[in-house]
């Protein structure tokens, strides 16, 4: 029987039985039943100096075996976390980042910050003990607003100065807008957990915990403890959503070593969903000026943006980077741009630290280019649509190097733009808009191109080996979260090695099992690991093709492979694969096998254009969206229903985003105003409508499977055409013609009524005269490592 292949089909997820059937591993259902419970004594002050810490009678407690304050970790040598990705300033300053340690020491800095541990035999023993503890501290200045912070970490200027400046002297027309990208809280389904061990006669930890990639997250957590990667064991087993969430590492997660080796026994985490609004990484949280040049036909002369980004109260991991370079990377998107001039600035709060949040810097930028391109439509009186086409970046200018020099090396904007425009039935917009005005409602229509450049850490190896008993085991460095790549990777070690998919099995999550790996990041998973299973299963074919032709009694080039079996050239003498393995097994020789690292770009230019339609109640403020038509082209898509699955939770976090997400903090003492669900509002299955999906399919020329990633370029571009369509809504009514995220039905009503979005005043000039530090340039060692192994 011919061996028929699943890739580019929807093939069912392999993952979904356990899932649906109770089966899942995730980390809680794995914990060792006598491990002892850890629960977190939290600061409920904002910023304050600690004045005193009393455990004495929490230590009493029935069950307490132990509270750590950074009095154990000092006396043991513990270092604080530092951030891996550090952002200099653009005149040599260098990057200013508060000292985090694992508990808190002399000073808190946001309502969350951990300050002791307790270690006991049940949860409940460790909460009322937690109870018992004595905190006293003396009040210091709080400042939650991301616009006016004077707590200044880095700024990064970048463009051409001279030259933009040039562009705005030649305009026709120069168009300006103010936009806030609010705070949103991850929230991923499966809250946060851990247990840690320690083997004293090994000197080695093990730390099972969620992850994005249990290399990188083994390499971030070692260096607090001065501990090498070889002692310490990660492990990730399914994993609830992340988003980025999880990717980077957390003060909890070296500290539970510390705490294992402390105690002598298993310590166990888990949050409850209060500590994962207070105290897991936001994301997004700008401020954003920009400005277009225009001449008189429309054409974008220069472009000048300065932002603020919301670093949170200490510099996360990754955070700086999505602040200032992932902001940064993508500005300008999908539109040629001649001159630009930005200025990201990263500034500190008292709030939860920011960081990678699914897009990382990239939504904000192609929100900001969005919104001044609606405005400068009304103002240049061109037609919205027309506007764009005539700006966006054309086929023949491919490779098309970025103001800030950023190399897109293929992709035809025009053709989804243009198809977009199509399956969205633009033409007949006007009429539905009439349809909507008998039934009292206001319609408006919001459509905008935008693209994701995919890359991440490359450090990346995949491992296959062929069983004598019918199994192919691929070891690979990345980590799912919901994605699906357990169904992708079978399908395509199964279509590589002409087997079927049941015969395949994945493994992720285990540094015993791989020696390195990338992890997942910056929609790279099929990108990068995706061409690095295809080079493994090649070279196991090559090497089995000698054991056969041994086998077989013959030279490897009279060999054939096909249908999972070697066969020699125009004779029917053949042995399977399987058979070879089992035959290699019995003699005691090394199997069929083959490992393979990245080799190659890891950039793929994945672009979309997405239209949305809204229905307004005008009484109410009330919003619906009535039609959500998307076009992506995402090259080859080895899985649909695994790629558009991806584009749709994007979208829908960008939905969430656009008209209900929103943390709040007070401003006069840092509280968090919305720290559950009943305050903070995630979107729901009502509220986001039946996607309407369209493919574009121009294969990635710089990849072997001709595949771009899909994880982030819904929520890249999903914000703009919902907040485009609100205001073409309150255009069409005479409402006002600004408005900031969330557009929630209060904040539409008022908008209705003419009232402008109430802001803070920013004074756009602070920059680089607030910047503290030493003002010594970065050395080359500072600034690979800002760059490197950063998945976004």
């Amino acid at each position: 029987m011919s061996f028929s292949s699943s890739l580019g089909q929807a093939a069912p997820r392999a993952e979904d039985h356990r899932m649906l059937t109770g089966h899942g591993r995730f980390v809680d259902d794995l914990m060792p039943d006598d491990a002892l419970h850890a629960v977190f004594f939290r600061s409920p002050v904002a910023h304050a100096t600690i004045t005193g810490l009393d455990i004495e009678d929490a230590l009493a407690v029935d069950g307490v075996r132990a509270i750590l304050t950074w009095k154990d970790l000092d006396k043991a040598g513990v270092e604080p976390v530092s951030c891996m990705a550090p952002m200099h300033s653009h005149d040599g300053k260098r990057f200013r980042e508060p000292v985090r340690h694992l508990l808190a020491k002399d000073t808190v800095r946001f309502v969350g910050d951990p300050v002791a541990l307790v270690i006991a035999v049940t949860e409940h023993a460790a909460r009322d003990a937690v109870e018992l503890i004595g905190f006293d501290y003396e009040n210091l200045d709080v400042c939650v607003d991301t616009g006016t912070s004077a707590d200044i970490a880095f700024e990064l200027r970048e463009g051409d100065a001279e030259r933009t400046e040039e562009a705005f002297s030649a305009a026709d027309h120069v168009v300006s807008i103010e936009v806030v990208n609010n705070r949103v809280v991850g929230s991923p389904i499966e809250p946060r957990s851990l247990f840690a061990t320690y083997d004293a006669a090994e000197d080695r930890y093990t730390l099972v915990s969620q992850s994005q990639g249990v290399h990188f997250l083994r390499n971030l957590i070692c260096k607090p403890l001065g501990l090498s990667k070889e002692q310490v064991r990660v492990v990730t087993p399914d994993v609830g959503g992340s988003f980025a969430v999880k990717l980077t590492s957390y003060p909890d997660q070296p500290l539970m070593l510390f705490a294992a080796r402390h105690v002598g026994a298993t310590v166990r985490w888990t949050e409850t969903r209060g500590e994962a609004m207070l105290a897991d990484v936001h994301g997004r949280d700008h401020v954003t000026r920009g400005e277009l040049a225009f001449d008189n036909n429309g054409r974008i002369l220069g472009m000048k943006v300065v932002t603020r980004g919301n670093l949170g109260a200490y510099a996360s991991p990754i955070g700086p980077f999505t602040s200032g370079r992932g902001f940064i990377k993508m500005l300008g998107h999908s539109y040629s741009i001649p001159a630009l001039q930005v200025r990201s600035i990263g500034v500190y709060t008292n709030t939860a630290p920011t960081d990678a949040y699914r897009g990382a810097g990239k939504p904000e930028s192609t929100y900001i280019l969005e919104r001044l391109m609606e405005k400068a439509s009304q103002e240049l009186g061109i037609e919205r649509f027309d506007l764009r086409r005539r700006n966006l970046i054309r086929p023949e200018q491919m490779p098309y190097t970025s103001p800030v020099g950023i190399v897109y090396h293929s992709g035809d904007i025009p053709r989804v733009f243009e198809k977009a425009l199509l399956a969205a039935d633009v033409a007949g917009f006007a009429n539905r808009r009439v349809e909507s005005k008998k039934a009292g409602k206001l319609r408006g229509l919001g459509l905008c191109p935008a693209m994701h450049l995919g890359g991440g850490n490359t450090n990346e190896t995949s491992d296959i080996r062929v069983g004598g008993d019918g199994v192919v085991t691929l070891r690979t460095g990345v980590q799912a979260s919901g994605q699906g790549h357990e169904t992708v990777f079978m399908q395509l070690v199964s279509d590589r090695l002409q087997i079927p998919m049941e015969n395949v099995r994945v493994i992720e999550g285990d540094t015993n099992e791989l020696a390195d790996g990338g992890g997942t990041g910056g929609s790279s998973s099929l990108t990068i690991a995706g061409p690095t299973i295809e080079r493994a299963a090649r070279s196991l074919i090559e090497n089995a093709r000698q054991r056969a032709a041994d086998r077989l009694e013959t030279a490897p080039a009279d060999i054939d492979y096909g249908d999972g079996r070697f066969t020699v050239v125009g004779t029917d003498r053949s042995i399977g694969l399987f058979e070879l393995a089992q035959a290699l097994e019995n003699d005691g020789q090394p199997g069929c096998a083959a490992t393979e690292t990245f080799d190659g770009d890891p950039q793929a230019v994945t672009v979309c254009t997405y239209a949305c339609e809204v229905e307004i109640d005008p009484d109410t403020g009330g919003m619906k969206i009535v039609s959500f038509t998307c076009v992506d082209d995402l090259g080859n898509v080895l899985n649909p229903g695994l790629a558009y699955g991806q584009i749709m939770g994007g979208l829908t976090q960008a939905i969430g985003q656009a008209v209900m997400e929103h943390t709040v903090y007070d401003p006069s003492d840092g509280q968090m105003l919305s720290g559950s669900l009943m305050d903070y509002c995630l979107p729901r299955a009502a509220d986001v409508p039946a996607f309407a999906l369209n493919d574009a399919g121009i294969p990635a020329p710089n990849n072997t499977l001709g595949a771009k990633g899909a994880g982030e370029v819904g929520a890249n571009g999903g914000c703009g055409p919902v907040i485009c369509a609100i205001l073409d809504a309150l255009r069409a009514a005479g409402g006002a013609t600004d408005i900031d995220m969330p557009a929630t039905p209060e904040v539409v009503w008022r908008a209705l009524r003419g009232e402008a979005p109430a802001r803070s005043a920013v004074d756009w000039s602070q920059g680089s005269n607030l910047i503290a530090g030493n003002g010594s340039a970065p050395s080359e060692a500072d600034t690979a490592k800002a760059e490197e192994g950063v998945p976004h």
